[in-house]
């Protein structure tokens, strides 16, 4: 009987409303859902897969600060684990 696979796991946080340029500065973007899958597809290239993402709820949200920002999220990723 073969053992069972082993997975590693890996949490990244994206803000989907500021982008680092290769010069190092900050910039606004409003393509946000570029930024996501520039960072979704790195992953991916690094076999990595998306097992899960949801938005990252800052402690401001949670006590009902509607204007707390909503571009940023978290997502879940699994490899198998080469170990």
């Amino acid at each position: 009987m073969r053992g069972m696979a082993k997975w590693e796991y890996s949490v990244i946080t994206i803000n989907a409303k500021y982008e680092v340029t290769s010069a190092g500065n900050i910039t606004d973007s409003t393509e946000s859902l570029v930024i996501i899958g520039k960072h979704l597809n790195a992953m991916g290239k690094d076999g990595w897969e998306l097992v899960s993402f949801l938005p990252a709820m800052l402690p401001q949200k949670l006590k009902g600060n509607e204007s707390a920002n909503s571009w940023m999220y978290h997502a879940i990723f699994k490899r198998q684990s080469k170990k």
